[in-house]
């Protein structure tokens, strides 16, 4: 997810953030950026990154995962002031300069079963279609990506601080575990993916926790059956774009594994819709974390889009191997929400 963590995680209200949340509410209220939108940024798509949807709060609270409430309050307000599209749909009017009214596009990343069990009935309800990008090996498997596991082990640990990186890191409470787990997982995202196995083993060592041996029903962190992904396929309202097989940072392995990374994935996905898959997401999805080999192996297997991490609105002249999109955290509030899907933060960040 890159950098986008560290701007949506809890911390005190400050005067500061108290104005800037105060601003937010008039200027929503107001109704200045659909406004905006609508006269000015019509011919500009939103693109939106959701991962996890919960019933409850985690105990160490992460970007990844937002509540059921919020996620139904956002996909009814896009339900009601924008045209909610279907990402192959939005791509093909992207390549002809055809979005003409205020619109955005739902994405999943990773492929939890939260998606199937509590976002997708949200969605069903709205009618709004949304893609979920699958990991393609982690598919009907009791294991899941590495940071849950890292989340999981912070929630169990007794202890007040660990030292990484000759830095002691404050695990007191559950604000100070989720400014650390932001950090461990920055620090683990700089190594090549096969050292983050035996990394994060130290890790639980020196938090005298460990996570579960398997993420199974009821875990937040269990990730799509099978039969889940034929369940909403069936809907009409759900695409299946690749997500990598293993869910590496491409930049970070040989080519020719990341040419295993994102065929594998492919191919899985197309056996499992039973069509070629032709949408694809960058774990990660920084600049730094794909390049032009990426966005060549993409191109020979007839992939049409791939989206990035790096936010941004997107029209006819953004390439569509390397879409923006706008992270929605657990923390976004309903009036910052608005702002963010109609260009409002981007535009005013840009200044």
């Amino acid at each position: 997810m890159g950098n986008e963590k560290s701007n949506l995680l809890k911390r005190p209200l400050t005067l500061t953030k108290a104005a800037k949340a105060m601003g937010s509410y008039v200027l929503s209220a107001a109704g200045l950026p659909r406004l905006l939108h609508s006269q000015f940024y019509r011919r500009q798509l939103t693109i939106l990154m959701y991962h996890g949807v919960v019933r409850t709060p985690l105990p160490v609270e992460d970007l990844c995962f937002i509540e059921e409430r919020s996620f139904r309050a956002q996909v009814a307000y896009l339900k009601q002031h924008l045209c909610v599209l279907p990402f192959s749909v939005a791509v093909e009017r992207l390549k002809r300069d055809a979005i003409d009214q205020p619109s955005v596009v739902l994405t999943f990343d990773d492929g939890y079963q939260n998606n199937c069990d509590i976002a997708f009935p949200i969605l069903r309800d709205y009618g709004v279609p949304a893609t979920i990008f699958l990991t393609t090996g982690l598919i009907d498997s009791t294991d899941t990506i590495w940071f849950c596991r890292l989340i999981q082990a912070l929630s169990r640990t007794r202890k007040q601080s660990i030292q990484w990186a000759q830095t002691d890191l404050d695990i007191s409470g559950p604000v100070q575990k989720a400014r650390v787990s932001l950090v461990l997982q920055q620090s683990l995202k700089e190594y090549p993916p096969s050292s983050i196995n035996s990394m994060l083993s130290e890790i639980y060592d020196k938090l005298g926790a460990w996570p579960e041996p398997a993420f199974e029903a009821g875990s937040p962190f269990q990730m799509l059956s099978s039969g889940a992904i034929q369940s909403m396929l069936g809907s009409g309202l759900i695409e299946f774009g690749a997500h990598t097989h293993t869910h590496p940072i491409l930049s970070l392995i040989p080519r020719d594994e990341r040419h295993k990374e994102i065929a594998q994935s492919l191919q899985i996905v197309s056996q499992l819709t039973g069509e070629r898959c032709k949408l694809f997401a960058y774990p990660n999805g920084r600049a730094q974390d794909y390049d032009e080999y990426c966005m060549e192996l993409l191109k020979l297997s007839d992939v049409e889009a791939a989206v990035s991490t790096i936010a941004g609105h997107n029209d006819a002249s953004t390439p569509v191997m390397e879409l923006r999109r706008y992270a929605v955290g657990p923390n976004i509030t309903t009036p910052y929400f608005q702002l963010l899907v109609h260009h409002f933060i981007h535009k005013v960040r840009g200044i």
